[in-house]
């Protein structure tokens, strides 16, 4: 078997720009990618500057090199019958003329670093996207906007979850409460569905949505 490559502070070689550049991954970051299957994303926080990211390790950089990637974005928020919060960012890269790739990264409001990273979405005016090799040594940086109603739809959100927060400890380690509740989002909606929905109060209740809160 293989060993997983330590994680550290890597100088990376930027390939978008074709600088060098120290991409200021955290150390726990690192070791949350590398535990990760490759094309799995991880919504991150970069240490400078202080935003919310989506990192992805993949076997074929060559594919996201292109020049202002295409990436769209979709902010969903799903409570399960027990009151257990979950928020996906999916998203659409359009690889080439041809290939599109679908995908969505899931946070977790009840854990601290979790919480944040959804106070940063409710701030920055942009989303990284961070594909990198799969030994993180080597990166091709994307962005995509993040436009005031998405960010006003983060603030929504979040006062939702605050309430189901009051009184509770935040949660450490393995959630199993959450990782159900995400299993049971998962199997009510494809990722292509979720870019696709109607926004939230289009002419149906979010009732009509089993829980799901669009924008």
């Amino acid at each position: 078997m293989q060993d997983t490559p330590t994680p550290r502070k890597y100088e990376m070689q930027n390939v978008k720009s074709k600088k060098k550049g120290r991409i200021s991954l955290s150390h726990t970051s690192q070791t949350v990618l590398l535990r990760q299957p490759v094309l799995t994303p991880v919504m991150v926080s970069l240490e400078n500057p202080d935003q919310a990211t989506v990192a992805i390790r993949v076997d074929d950089l060559f594919s996201f090199r292109r020049q202002n990637l295409p990436i769209v974005t979709k902010l969903v928020g799903y409570q399960a019958k027990e009151g257990i919060w979950v928020v996906a960012i999916a998203f659409a890269v359009a690889r080439n003329t041809t290939t599109c790739w679908e995908s969505a990264v899931y946070i977790n409001p009840r854990q601290p670093a979790d919480y944040q990273l959804l106070q940063q979405l409710a701030e920055q005016e942009r989303v990284p996207f961070l594909f990198l090799s799969p030994r993180l040594k080597v990166i091709v940086e994307q962005h995509t906007d993040w436009s005031v109603l998405q960010r006003q739809e983060v603030r929504v959100l979040l006062t939702r979850v605050d309430h189901t927060l009051l009184g509770n400890d935040s949660v450490g380690g393995i959630d199993t409460e959450f990782v159900r509740a995400r299993t049971e989002f998962q199997a009510l909606y494809s990722v292509k569905t979720l870019l696709t929905m109607r926004p939230y109060g289009a002419g149906r209740s979010s009732s009509s949505f089993g829980g799901v809160v669009l924008d």
